[in-house]
């Protein structure tokens, strides 16, 4: 389960955006939405964008308290799939009653800890649910997961990894804090095939253009600084490879690669039969000793 029941709805382009009721103005009013069924509250439910020029906020607890005869429904059960027989050369994927389970607990989350002394609640309870961040007590607690969910909603594996939560760095001592969902569920004959890193947003968002970091966290955080792209990851610098490319086809796609990689992901570019822009932005204004330190377009936002 998501975080919060209700959050603002993430930015889709202009279209999710609504005329204020406050102050008229088209495309600067979101509204909230139900996370269980996916709905939208009532129309002036939500907040305008003109912060300094409106103002205008009607939460979801204002307009329960204001029409108590609404009842709010209850949480849906989740229930444990049946197990059912799997074909040894086809790739599998994590139960998803597995996977809800971890949807909890963020305020033991190191990474949503560092999360919220960057961004405001609000903005960490809907990176959450967009990027379906689990939770896990592996590594003594604190631990984040990053699910891979791939457009069919399929999950294929998660990467646990815990990181500091003041620094927002990972825990690499007394040995990195790092390993995987699937290795831990299944010791032997889990036939893995990963996918990108928020694959999932795909689906909803068909002519969003896209943009392609190396870290998982880079692309949460840069989600929420410029939410005009879907900001997947690759996990790794050897994963910018065409069986996890291939599925950005028809779209605008621009890579930011670490300093240091931008070579390397340039030539495996070319292997693709449609276009990915590599950008050399990073490139371009680092300094040597950011360059020697191997910085993410997140370090520069």
């Amino acid at each position: 389960m998501p975080p919060y029941r209700y959050i603002l709805e993430p930015y889709h382009g202009k279209n999710s955006r609504f005329t204020c009721p406050a102050c008229g103005k088209p495309h600067q009013f979101t509204r909230y939405i139900d996370t269980e069924t996916g709905e939208y509250l009532a129309d002036n439910v939500g907040i305008c964008n003109r912060i300094n020029n409106c103002g205008y906020h009607y939460t979801p607890k204002d307009y329960f308290r204001d029409n108590k005869t609404i009842a709010s429904p209850k949480p849906v059960a989740l229930k444990k799939p049946q197990p059912h027989p799997v074909d040894s050369n086809l790739p599998r994927f994590i139960p998803q009653a597995v996977f809800h389970k971890t949807l909890t607990a963020y305020r033991q989350n190191n990474f949503i800890s560092y999360l919220k002394s960057i961004f405001d609640e609000e903005t960490v309870s809907n990176l959450i649910y967009i990027y379906k961040i689990g939770t896990s007590k592996h590594f003594n607690g604190g631990t984040t997961i990053f699910w891979q969910i791939d457009t069919h909603g399929r999950i294929r594996t998660g990467k646990l990894i815990k990181y500091d939560p003041l620094t927002g760095k990972r825990i690499k001592k007394p040995f990195p804090a790092t390993t995987w969902a699937h290795s831990l569920l299944y010791k032997e004959g889990y036939l893995l095939s990963q996918c990108l890193f928020g694959e999932h947003l795909l689906a909803g968002v068909p002519g969003a253009p896209v943009a392609i970091v190396e870290s998982e966290k880079t692309a949460v955080i840069a989600q929420a600084k410029l939410p005009d792209y879907i900001w997947l990851a690759t996990g790794s610098l050897t994963e910018f490879k065409p069986d996890k490319l291939n599925i950005l086809r028809n779209r605008k796609v621009v890579a930011f690669p670490d300093l240091g990689a931008r070579d390397r992901w340039k030539q495996k570019a070319l292997e693709l039969d449609f276009p990915i822009i590599i950008s050399d932005y990073l490139e371009k204004y680092a300094t040597k000793e950011q360059r020697k330190q191997g910085l993410d377009i997140a370090d520069f936002l």
